[in-house]
């Protein structure tokens, strides 16, 4: 098999896009596959001009639409063809110059609204793909029958590890692939009104989500305890991450550098949303029974950010926490949100050539040699769209890591 660096090499000249889909059994293998080598038989149903999209956010991150040939009613919604539940890998790649394919998983889908297309020329079937969110939000399956309790001291991921293994009813789990947990929460712990301790991973208050809710209201409500991040990920797992490391984006992997005296590079659109910016975060937490109450402000003084408080003036977001009982807790999440508000309303929107191993939350550099000095722009990946087809322009959307502030926490 080719490697990771084979693939960059081709990557930087003309090359050949590769396009799969498999098709998946209950326990997550492959039943059969197909792509767009259409010296395949089978391959030829395929038609690779839809698109995928990645966004970063809690919940369904990653969604895609694919064409297939349905001349002889092969790939047909319904019962022991493409039925409920399906579950289809795509994934993306390139020809090697030795001729191999090369591919990069880009998420595991479940099938959606499917349109049929039927002329004198053919039968088409259109599918929209969701990623297994839909599984837990109520799209497919995941509403609750009766309430769910989660009680204060509770391992944060036990439960979660819990409903993923529930029965849809016909003898087959919601999720057959393990969850990505952090290990970043794993011994900390926070300081409580009464002068105990307890563990970061405990939930510092019960949970209680209706009947007639998701299962997704579920691990909503737990990552929120966390102030993490939760989805999807491109190989299908269920993926936990801190957002408390995400303070600092400075670190994290750089997947691509663009220059623009290079032909990846097609255009850069800067848009400013000036009156969605804040840059002073108050997070108020419950009122206790000591009669204190937690909470913490989250300040951007920055002299580096063109946004600060010393240049603009205050520009002040409130919002108050039900369950949240620990300044700890109400310092990560106004940093969290104070970077999100000060940062996310400036944004870049990059149209290149396609870079397939792109992923949200990773970083992308810009040369940019329209500048004196040609300096280099670090930018955070939100999300990504483009098409399967081997023709036609990728579009990134991201935020620069140079206006990302340095943060003054006060507990007032």
């Amino acid at each position: 098999m080719g490697t990771f660096a084979e693939y960059l090499k081709a990557l930087e000249n003309p090359f050949i896009k590769t396009c799969r889909l498999r098709f998946l059994q209950p326990d997550g293998t492959t039943a059969f596959a197909m792509d767009n080598n259409f010296l395949k038989k089978r391959n030829r149903t395929f038609i690779a001009d839809g698109s995928l999209t990645v966004n970063l956010q809690n919940g369904q991150r990653r969604t895609a639409n694919i064409s297939l040939d349905n001349v002889n009613a092969e790939f047909d919604y319904a019962y022991n063809k493409l039925w409920f539940g399906k579950e289809i890998a795509l994934d993306e790649g390139l020809l090697l110059p030795n001729g191999e394919p090369y591919y990069i998983p880009q998420g595991v889908f479940l099938l959606s609204s499917p349109q049929e297309s039927v002329v004198p020329s053919g039968r088409t079937i259109s599918y929209n793909l969701i990623d297994k969110w839909g599984n837990l939000d109520g799209t497919l399956y995941g509403i609750l029958d009766s309430a769910y309790v989660v009680n204060a001291g509770t391992n944060i991921f036990s439960p979660i590890t819990t409903l993923l293994q529930q029965d849809k009813g016909n003898g087959i789990i919601l999720d057959n692939v393990t969850p990505v947990y952090t290990q970043y929460y794993n011994g900390r712990s926070v300081t409580l009104p009464d002068g105990t301790t307890a563990q970061y991973i405990e939930a510092p208050y019960d949970l209680e989500i209706s009947a007639g809710q998701s299962i997704a209201d579920i691990i909503l409500g737990l990552v929120e305890m966390l102030a993490a991040w939760v989805g999807y990920d491109a190989s299908g797992a269920l993926r936990i991450d801190p957002s408390q490391e995400d303070i600092d984006d400075a670190t994290k992997p750089i997947l691509w550098t663009f220059s623009q005296a290079q032909t990846h590079l097609m255009g850069l659109s800067y848009t400013i949303n000036n009156a969605e910016l804040y840059n002073d975060i108050q997070i108020v937490g419950d009122q206790l029974d000591e009669n204190t109450q937690p909470m913490a402000r989250a300040s951007n003084y920055d002299p580096k950010s063109d946004t600060n408080i010393n240049i603009i003036g205050r520009k002040t977001y409130r919002e108050v926490k039900n369950g949240y009982g620990t300044q700890k807790q109400c310092e990560d999440y106004a940093s969290w949100k104070l970077k999100r508000m000060t940062v996310l309303q400036k944004s870049v929107q990059i149209s290149c050539s396609q870079i397939l191993h792109i992923e949200e939350n990773k970083l992308v550099e810009i040369v940019r040699t329209d500048k004196v000095g040609s300096p280099i722009e670090r930018h955070l990946v939100q999300g990504f769209s483009r098409p399967l087809a081997g023709t036609g322009t990728m579009t990134i959307d991201a935020v620069s890591v140079n206006d990302f502030p340095d943060i003054t926490v006060t507990t007032s």
